[in-house]
C-alpha cells in the first residue's frame, strides 16, 4: 500500500534539470524547500547555495518551480552572487536604521570607493557614534539569521501601502510601473519591505563595514567571490565632490529618482529638463576652455581620459568648439596613431592582444613628438593602419603655433607614464565619465556603469553592427581594462566632467529594449539582458527628437552635429 502511494506521489512530480542533472520535484514547490530537505541551505556551510538561475534568468530560491525548467544553483562565492549580497546588506542597513533611528531618512546614493555612499536625505551630519550603532545593529540582525521572505502584492495594494506608510519615493516610483504586481521582501519580525532579489536569510552575510565619510558614510561590502573579505577603502575626494554635486543638483531640480523623472515625462516637461541638462554640460566646457586660455602660452596640453562610452570623443569636440570661441585654435593628437605594430602588442591573460595596455603604445615616440610640437617645431607625426596592423610616419610635417592648445584623448591620458616628458604645469587633465546615477528609491539605484553599458549597446547596434548579446559578452573584459588602466589614475584629474544626462536612460530605452528583448533564452547573456530590461521598465520613454544635435548623447543614438 505504501509502495503504491509512493509511486502515485512520484508520478505527480515534474522533472527539471538541476545543475544539468534530472531531478523530480513537486510542481509549485521551490528549490529552497527542495534544498532544505537535503540539508543544503545553511549559512554555516563553506560555500552555500544562495540564489539560482532559471532558464538563464537569475531568481530567488523562493520562486516556484512548475517543470521543464533548467535550474543552475549559484553559491555565495560565485561572482553572480555579488549584486544580491550587496542588496541584502542594504536591506539589513535599512532595517537597522529604521529600528534605531525611525526619524532618519537615509539614502544609498551611488557606488564610490569600492562601496556605496550613503547620506541623510536632508543633508544633516551622520555622527560617528550613530554610524557605529548602526553597524553594531546590523551585525545583531545578521547573527539572528532572520529569513528574507518574498511576498507578491498587487500594484494597487502596493501603492496604498506605500502611501499609508509615508514612503513617498517608493509610491512615486511604483505608480508608473507597467505591471500588475510586485514581489517585495519582508524581514521576519520587521515591517519594512524591500525591492529586489535577496539572500535566503541574514545569516549568509559575512563581511561589511560602515566608514564615516564627510556628512555620510560608505557602506563597504565584501570583495567579489570572497565573502569574508572587505576591500580596502580608497577615498577619492574629487570624484566624491562631483557625485555629491550632481545629487544636490538633481534634488534641487526635483528629479532625484525614477519616479520623479517619470512625473516630468507624464507632465510634458521633458523639453525643459533636456534644455537644463544640456546647459549644464555647456557650462562645463565654457569654464574648462577658460582654464585652458589661462594656462601659460609656453604649453597648453589638455589630457582627456575616461572609461568606455563615457563620451570622451564628444567631450573633446565640445571643448575644441569652445576654445575656438575664445580665439584659440586647438589641435587634436590621436593616441590611436601610436599603437605598436600588431605583432609587438602585449597579450592578456587569455592570450588575446591587449590593446588597452599602455605597453601597446609607442610611448617614447609619442613623448618626442609632444615635446617637439609644444616647442613650436616641425614634426612628422605617427600614423597607424588598423587593417594592416602596421605603423608609419606621415609625409607631411605638422607645426603648432605658440600657445596653440594640444588635445590628447584616450584611456591612458591621466596615467603619468604616458606624458613624462611634459611638466605638470603645462597640462590640464580632465576625467570624463557618466556619473549621473538614478535612484529608484532610498536604498536602490541604477549604477553609472549600467548607464555606460546602455550607451555602448546602443552605439554598437547603431554604428558597429553588434547585437546586444555581443556587447554584453565583451563588457566584462572592458570593465576589467577600466579597473586596471583608468580608475587608478582618475584622481590625477584637475577637472571632473560628469557626462551623464538626467534624462538619457528614458531616451536610450527606445533603442536598448528591443535589442535586449532579442537575446534568446538559450543565450548565455539572457539573464543579464532580462535584468537590464527590468531596469529600463522603471522609466517611461522620452522622444529622442527633443535631443539637440550638439548633445553628447547623439554620439550613441545618432543624429549628431559632429563628425565621428
Amino acid at each position: 500500500m505504501s509502495a503504491n502511494k509512493s509511486e502515485e506521489n512520484t508520478s505527480k512530480q515534474v522533472e527539471i534539470l538541476l545543475d544539468n542533472q534530472p531531478v523530480n520535484i513537486d510542481p509549485g514547490s521551490t528549490i529552497l524547500q527542495y534544498l532544505q530537505k537535503k540539508g543544503q541551505i545553511d549559512p554555516g556551510l563553506q560555500n552555500p547555495v544562495v540564489i539560482m538561475s532559471i532558464n538563464g534568468r537569475r531568481a530567488s530560491l523562493n520562486e516556484a518551480i512548475h517543470g521543464e525548467e533548467q535550474v543552475r544553483l549559484i553559491r555565495l562565492k560565485d561572482k553572480e552572487a555579488q549584486t544580491t549580497i550587496q542588496r541584502t546588506v542594504l536591506f539589513v542597513m535599512a532595517v537597522a536604521a529604521e529600528d534605531l533611528f525611525p526619524d532618519f531618512k537615509l539614502r544609498a546614493s551611488f557606488s564610490y570607493g569600492g562601496g556605496i555612499y550613503c547620506q541623510l536625505v536632508d543633508g544633516e551630519l551622520l555622527k560617528k557614534e550613530q554610524i557605529q550603532k548602526l553597524e553594531d545593529r546590523m551585525h545583531e540582525l545578521v547573527n539572528m539569521d532572520l529569513p528574507l521572505t518574498p511576498q507578491r502584492f498587487g500594484l494597487r495594494a502596493i501603492l496604498k501601502m506605500f502611501q499609508r506608510d509615508g514612503k513617498h519615493n517608493r509610491f512615486t516610483s511604483a505608480k508608473y510601473l507597467r505591471r500588475d504586481s510586485l514581489t517585495l521582501y519582508r524581514m521576519a519580525g520587521f515591517d519594512p519591505l524591500y525591492y529586489g532579489r535577496q539572500l535566503p536569510s541574514t545569516g549568509f552575510l559575512r563581511a561589511f563595514r560602515l566608514i564615516p565619510e564627510g556628512k555620510g558614510l560608505v557602506l563597504m561590502t565584501n570583495v567579489k567571490q570572497e565573502p569574508e573579505k572587505i576591500p580596502t577603502y580608497v577615498p577619492q575626494s574629487k570624484l566624491l565632490a562631483t557625485l555629491k554635486e550632481y545629487s544636490t543638483w538633481s534634488n534641487q531640480l526635483d528629479v532625484q529618482d525614477a519616479g520623479h523623472m517619470n512625473e516630468y515625462i507624464v507632465d510634458g516637461r521633458t523639453a525643459d529638463l533636456i534644455q537644463i541638462s544640456e546647459a549644464r554640460h555647456s557650462r562645463f566646457f565654457v569654464e574648462a576652455a577658460q582654464q585652458v586660455a589661462d594656462m601659460p602660452q609656453g604649453g597648453r596640453l589638455i589630457l582627456l581620459a575616461g572609461p568606455s562610452s563615457s563620451g570622451k570623443t564628444s567631450s573633446a569636440k565640445r571643448l575644441m568648439i569652445q576654445l575656438r570661441v575664445l580665439g584659440l585654435r586647438p589641435f587634436a593628437l590621436s593616441l590611436d596613431n601610436y599603437f605598436v605594430d600588431r605583432e609587438e602588442t602585449p597579450l592578456d591573460e587569455d592570450g588575446d592582444y591587449d590593446f588597452e595596455s599602455i605597453d601597446a603604445l609607442k610611448v617614447e615616440l609619442f613623448n618626442e613628438h609632444l615635446k617637439t610640437l609644444m616647442a613650436g617645431e616641425s614634426v612628422k607625426l605617427s600614423r597607424y593602419n588598423f587593417h594592416t596592423g602596421m605603423g608609419s610616419i606621415s609625409p607631411h610635417p605638422t607645426v603648432l603655433e605658440k600657445g596653440q592648445p594640444l588635445i590628447v584623448e584616450g584611456i591612458h591620458a591621466l596615467n603619468p607614464s604616458l606624458t613624462p616628458a611634459i611638466s605638470d604645469d603645462q597640462k590640464l587633465r580632465i576625467y570624463v565619465s557618466a556619473l549621473c546615477h538614478m535612484n529608484i528609491d532610498n536604498y536602490s539605484f541604477i549604477k553609472t556603469t549600467d548607464t555606460r553599458l546602455f550607451r555602448r549597446m546602443v552605439r554598437d547596434a547603431q554604428f558597429r553592427g553588434y547585437t546586444a548579446s555581443e556587447t554584453l559578452a565583451r563588457w566584462p573584459k572592458v570593465r576589467l581594462g577600466e579597473e586596471k588602466h583608468i580608475f587608478p589614475f582618475q584622481n590625477n584629474a584637475d577637472l571632473f566632467f560628469n557626462s551623464g544626462l538626467t534624462y538619457e536612460l528614458a531616451v536610450l530605452k527606445l533603442w536598448a529594449e528591443p535589442r535586449l528583448a532579442a537575446v534568446h533564452p538559450d543565450d548565455k547573456n539572457y539573464g543579464l539582458a532580462r535584468s537590464l530590461i527590468d531596469l529600463l521598465s522603471l522609466l517611461l520613454p522620452v522622444d529622442a527628437s527633443q535631443v539637440p544635435p550638439t548633445s553628447l548623447l547623439r554620439e550613441f543614438i545618432g543624429g549628431s552635429g559632429f563628425h565621428y
